[in-house]
């Protein structure tokens, strides 16, 4: 069924047509890079309408098959229901996005990814922190980590499939400023990962480059003999740095990983690629 969207008086049209190629294009970027396989997800909020946000359906699911506008749900932010019933099955674990978008406002994607790069640093007790500069949006301390409850009434399967834990999981990106959130990337502990940005392409980046910095930290921490506390991380002015200034070449990486699943004969986009995308980079005097 495809989507249901009403451009009414939005100056640009073509806003819904982009992201949708955009999110279809994430989805291959995001299994191409290892990051998810036949599990893991991504969303965004709805160009026109900020109360909805879109994922895949369950079938297809897997990431790497998702090809057409037909092959998303649109939910209502508050509930993470269907907003035109009926819709065929959805992902059991929607609730991470639409209690992120809920909470969030300033939040426009969300990645949940079972990388296995990044699930030991959740179970072995090391803190993830930025070991080069492509990491810098992690910030100097680290993600915060994220326990499934041990509520006795809990299923023991560690699926954020309610919206009472999308709320707890939600919550941990929050640090002082509770009105938006501290960290872009939170670790769930025996799980994986979910990282939010302000559009598809940083969402996509700290994805990337999260997995990135822990297959690093872990071969640094190898030569360190296993210990962290030898490795030398960034500072927190070297954190904040690189995060201000290497956000401004993300468009830079998100082209090259277009055209990378653009050609691979896996991934199909029946709804095209935008074919142009504003262009950034790091101003004279930066």
């Amino acid at each position: 069924m495809p989507l249901h969207h009403d451009l009414g008086d939005n100056p640009s049209p073509n806003d819904f047509k982009i992201a949708i190629q955009l999110l279809i294009s994430a989805n291959h970027i995001l299994h191409y890079h290892g990051l998810v396989d036949a599990f893991g997800h991504v969303s965004i909020r709805h160009p026109e309408n900020p109360k909805l946000y879109i994922i895949a359906a369950y079938d297809p699911g897997a990431p790497a098959l998702v090809s057409s506008c037909s092959d998303f749900i649109e939910y209502f932010v508050g509930n993470s229901e269907p907003a035109y019933p009926p819709q065929p099955k959805g992902y059991s674990e929607r609730f991470i996005h639409g209690e992120i978008y809920q909470q969030f406002p300033s939040v426009q994607c969300v990645v949940h990814s079972h990388s296995e790069a990044v699930i030991p640093f959740t179970i072995a007790g090391q803190t993830v922190k930025p070991v080069f500069h492509m990491a810098g949006f992690l910030g100097a301390n680290g993600p915060a980590t994220f326990k499934y409850p041990e509520w006795d009434h809990l299923p023991k399967d560690m699926l954020i499939r309610s919206p009472e834990l999308g709320q707890r999981l939600a919550a941990t990106f929050c640090t002082a400023q509770h009105d938006e959130p501290g960290h872009s990337v939170v670790l769930q502990h025996k799980h994986g990962f979910t990282c939010i940005g302000d559009g598809i392409q940083q969402a996509v980046y700290r994805a990337i480059y999260t997995q990135k910095n822990c297959l690093l930290l872990k071969d640094a921490m190898n030569m360190a003999g296993g210990d962290g506390s030898k490795v030398d991380y960034l500072t927190p002015d070297e954190a904040e740095g690189c995060a201000k200034i290497i956000g401004m070449t993300q468009d830079k990486s998100f082209r090259l990983w277009l055209r990378e699943v653009e050609v691979d004969r896996l991934y199909r986009n029946m709804e095209g690629i935008p074919d142009a995308l504003p262009v950034g980079g790091i101003a004279e005097g930066t």
